[in-house]
């Protein structure tokens, strides 16, 4: 089952970021102040956070929820956010009971639609495949590339 394009308009974020850890958020919400992206008037970034690959496995929902909240207060703006369950269902399902509202879950047929029902019922986005985003590691993540991606003429 493919995400359903009928709710990106509504609930998703034009573009995603990959996020590793707080430094590389701050820089990405600094480099989009910069650029006009993010406005103080904004209550809600016109872009989003998806986590590393997998990481409710490794770094767990709590941990990814407290890195967006800090985010969100240091900046006054609250983020769309993705957690990647990798394909453990037991991750996503953990994540829901957690407070976790949007996921990327990557597994079979069958229990991608049971988990799409618990996510959707609570009105959160359920992904079976990764969205496109930007990653924000090592050179890429240079005040350059983010602004560059953000000015929408870095290569997407």
């Amino acid at each position: 089952m493919e995400n359903a394009p009928n709710l990106f308009p509504i609930f998703l974020p034009c573009g995603f970021l990959t996020l590793h850890d707080y430094a590389t958020g701050m820089a990405a919400c600094a480099a989009a102040r910069n650029a006009g992206v993010l406005t103080a008037q904004a209550s809600v970034a016109p872009f989003g956070f998806l986590s590393a690959p997998g990481a409710a496995g490794f770094m767990g929902a709590l941990w990814w929820q407290a890195l967006i909240r800090q985010m969100e207060e240091e900046t006054g703006c609250q983020y769309v956010h993705v957690l990647d369950c990798g394909s453990s269902v037991g991750h996503a399902v953990l994540a829901r009971t957690q407070g976790q509202k949007n996921v990327i879950l990557q597994t079979d047929p069958a229990r991608a639609a049971a988990v799409r029902v618990l996510y959707q019922s609570a009105g959160g986005v359920f992904f079976s495949v990764r969205p496109p985003s930007f990653d924000l590691t090592g050179p890429l993540s240079s005040k350059t590339h983010l602004a560059a991606y953000f000015m929408r003429s870095y290569c997407q």
